[in-house]
């Protein structure tokens, strides 16, 4: 089928021909010569008027379809491929363009048969001429037609589902497809994108978090460490223990008294190291020997007079540790929110929380609906679906179309010079396939010719009948009908 074109039969056809990239050599107007394609055994009258309108007449242009020509015409006629190649209209066209063998020759005949001969046929010619004559107002033919409706892509979508096949009988508001919106599946698409890197973004962020929090941590530790020996040293030098036994009642011994008195004052600096010294002052880290601050305030204890007579003025006694332990209170309360600290100053919260976000937009877009339901718009005959599962559709395309049989009309051509035997409203009557008569009443008259035949010359008025009175038979939409006016 996917051979060359064979020469002999172009050559066997009228001119005005061209050849087209989907259906091969067609005509644009009508040959001088046709071809009755129903000849070809599985060309039925709607085959050969829908061939006709696509602009094959003759045995010769099958002939030379490939399977891509007869891809594309199964396709135009809503028939099955299959059916094509099994009745094997290729191979009984191209018997049919068979040239015919010449008639062997023959005598010459007499003088007297030949004038006896062409007396026959002058008087035949005249005959003829005669019934046309008679005739001349002869039936019109028409074709059965029907409305389409074309069910169009309603936005860029892609084909998920079909539900009905060609041929199928269809209501008003029934399932046909299932689409699925290409822009809520970009939507998605770049959602999942934003998602993964507001990820990425989390975890760079959280292992940064992790080191800072690991040597912040150390530091706190460290820190808290230092105070905890701070408070230690502060408990054994200034005999924190011999003050809480006398303000417990406890006695406090002359020489425990004195070694207090004669112990160094102690300040602190919180987050710091102390240094003590004899003269009561403290030394800032880093700073030994300089400039020194401003001498603490002495702890004032109980004096023991030389005799052993303790003295009876109110004494005011200052906590030493109090400094120290709301330190390490601080520090404490520090390492127990460093976490949460060290992830707010990094960044990880904010990320976080856009990371929930981004997901929440994207289970929300995966749970929308994105669907398209085609339904049907009409009741009819569902034809060809153009697209398959899995096809990206753009707006506007057509899916496929819907034949109104319910809506059927019969459409002739009728030749200019006999526009006066119809006019709008005009009831006509049709000869069906089988001799059936009905009735028809002319809807649409043109104002101005429609086309014109090349092989006469003679223009052509499109005439649109609709039923009227009983119910037309179901003969299939392209069948051939005869008109035959009233008047």
């Amino acid at each position: 089928m996917d051979g060359t074109m064979e020469s002999p039969i172009i050559a066997t056809l009228p001119r005005g021909h061209r050849m087209d990239r989907q259906f091969g050599v067609i005509f644009d107007q009508l040959p001088t010569h046709t071809d009755d394609l129903t000849r070809i055994e599985g060309i039925r009258t709607r085959e050969a008027v829908l061939l006709n309108q696509l602009g094959v007449y003759c045995f010769a242009q099958v002939a030379l379809w490939r399977h891509r020509e007869m891809n594309n015409f199964a396709s135009e006629l809503q028939v099955p491929l299959a059916r094509l190649i099994d009745e094997a209209w290729v191979s009984q066209a191209r018997s049919l363009c068979q040239p015919v063998a010449p008639p062997s020759l023959v005598r010459p005949s007499s003088v007297f048969r030949t004038l006896t001969i062409l007396t026959c046929a002058l008087m035949a010619g005249f005959f003829v001429v005669y019934l046309l004559g008679q005739h001349r107002n002869q039936p019109l033919s028409g074709v059965l037609s029907a409305d389409i409706t074309s069910v169009r892509v309603p936005a860029p979508a892609r084909l998920t589902d079909v539900h009905v096949k060609a041929g199928d009988e269809v209501f008003s508001g029934q399932p046909l497809l299932t689409l699925e919106k290409l822009e809520h599946l970009a939507m998605i698409e770049n959602s999942e994108k934003s998602l993964k890197e507001v990820e990425r973004e989390l975890r760079r962020l959280e292992a940064q978090a992790a080191i800072e929090l690991e040597w912040r941590k150390k530091d706190v530790e460290r820190e808290l460490a230092d105070v905890r020996i701070q408070i230690a040293e502060a408990r054994t030098l200034t005999g924190y223990p011999a003050q809480a036994s006398r303000s417990s009642g406890t006695p406090v011994s002359p020489v425990s008294a004195r070694s207090a008195k004669t112990r160094p004052a102690r300040t602190s600096t919180p987050g710091g190291i102390m240094f003590f010294s004899r003269s009561g002052q403290v030394t800032p880290p880093g700073q030994p020997g300089g400039n020194l601050p401003a001498p603490a305030r002495p702890v004032r204890v109980a004096e023991v007079v030389r005799d052993g007579v303790v003295s009876d003025s109110p004494q005011v006694t200052v906590d030493p540790l109090a400094p120290l332990e709301a330190e390490k209170t601080r520090l404490e309360s520090l390492r127990s929110g460093l976490s949460t600290t060290v992830e707010d100053a990094i960044g990880v919260t904010n990320v976080k929380a856009q990371y929930l976000e981004a997901r929440a937009q994207l289970e929300n877009l995966k749970a929308a609906s994105r669907e398209i339901k085609v339904q049907s718009p009409v009741y009819g005959i569902v034809g060809q679906v153009r697209y398959r599962k899995g096809d990206d559709m753009a707006e506007g395309e057509i899916m496929l179309r819907i034949l109104h049989t319910d809506r059927r009309y019969v459409m002739v051509y009728l030749p200019t010079r006999r526009v006066n035997e119809m006019s709008a409203g005009q009831e006509v009557e049709l000869r069906f396939p089988g001799n059936h008569e009905y009735r028809g009443q002319v809807i649409e008259m043109p104002l101005m010719a429609d086309a014109t035949t090349e092989a006469s010359g003679e223009t052509m008025a499109a005439v649109r009948i609709e039923p009227v009175g009983k119910v037309w038979p179901s003969v299939p939409v392209g069948s051939q009908i005869d008109v035959i006016s009233l008047r």
